[in-house]
């Protein structure tokens, strides 16, 4: 389930990052290629437990930066976050 879930909020966060002409191209590329990191563990068949920093620290980074100018895009990304925690990640 939580795999179904958080690949739901990836399709949520590509269609924000479309949607929203106030993000910058720097955070829309980083997002976009964290947002990739996050889709190429999901497909991998024994996926390697990745260490928090490297998905969770990102994540919390842009929360805190964007969340006054961006708030549907944070709360996507929180939602992504509460996801990975569930999976152990």
């Amino acid at each position: 389930m939580p795999k179904t879930e958080l690949l739901k909020l990836l399709a949520e966060l590509e269609s924000e990052l479309r949607q929203d002409p106030d993000l910058g191209a720097e955070d829309r590329r980083a997002l976009s290629e964290m947002q990739g990191r996050i889709e190429s563990l999901l497909q991998e068949e024994r996926p390697q437990q990745p260490s928090r920093e490297e998905f969770l620290s990102p994540i919390t980074e842009y929360v805190d930066r964007l969340e006054s100018a961006h708030p549907t895009t944070t709360m996507i990304l929180g939602r992504i976050a509460d996801a990975l925690n569930k999976m152990g990640i």
